[in-house]
């Protein structure tokens, strides 16, 4: 467990996001990256704070030439076969998350789980996992704990392994900032 000082909430949730960061498996980053790079379109999905996360992927990844979205965008279009859901739940147990990615496996797509909880009902029927070992709501023994409320920290990481997934993706694509400045929205 962190020692907090109560006093000092900008570097306590700097040390809890640098220590969740450092217990998230390089190999496995670079694997979804690999996943990501070789699928024909991703879709996330997330629920709350995660969702807004995920977005941020959503986001940036397009800027990356990834044909990405996330579920429930009035812009959405059906998944198939060689497609990719990125579920991220930091229980796994969600359900709107569990429900999509259930059904996204009878449709023989490709999932990745990005949470804590490897035993959950997602990280059990994906295909992949990426472990960011956050505080959830089950309280497995396992998790970082957080004195922030709820799953704060594996939000806030969650949206820097994104980022952290674009530079694999930006390397494996040989894309320099020209190019990510090429597709950023230019009508702000």
């Amino acid at each position: 467990m962190l020692m907090v000082n109560k006093m000092d909430y900008k570097n306590n949730v700097i040390q809890e996001i640098q220590t969740a960061l450092n217990l998230v498996n390089d190999d496995d980053l670079k694997t979804i990256a690999e996943v990501v790079v070789n699928s024909n379109k991703v879709l996330v999905v997330g629920v709350g704070r995660v969702l807004i996360s995920l977005k941020a992927w959503v986001k940036r990844w397009r800027h990356l030439g990834i044909d990405i979205n996330y579920v429930g965008n009035e812009t959405e279009s059906a998944i198939h076969e060689g497609d990719v859901l990125i579920v991220g739940s930091s229980s796994g147990e969600s359900i709107i998350p569990v429900k999509i990615a259930q059904l996204a496996k009878k449709l023989g797509i490709t999932i990745i789980y990005v949470g804590s909880n490897l035993n959950s009902t997602v990280a059990k029927i994906s295909d992949y996992q990426l472990r960011i070992p956050c505080k959830t709501k089950l309280g497995l023994p396992d998790e970082i704990n957080s004195f922030q409320p709820m799953s704060t920290l594996f939000e806030q990481t969650l949206y820097l392994v994104g980022d952290i997934i674009s530079y694999i993706i930006m390397d494996k694509k040989n894309l320099d900032e020209e190019f990510v400045k090429m597709h950023h929205a230019n009508l702000e």
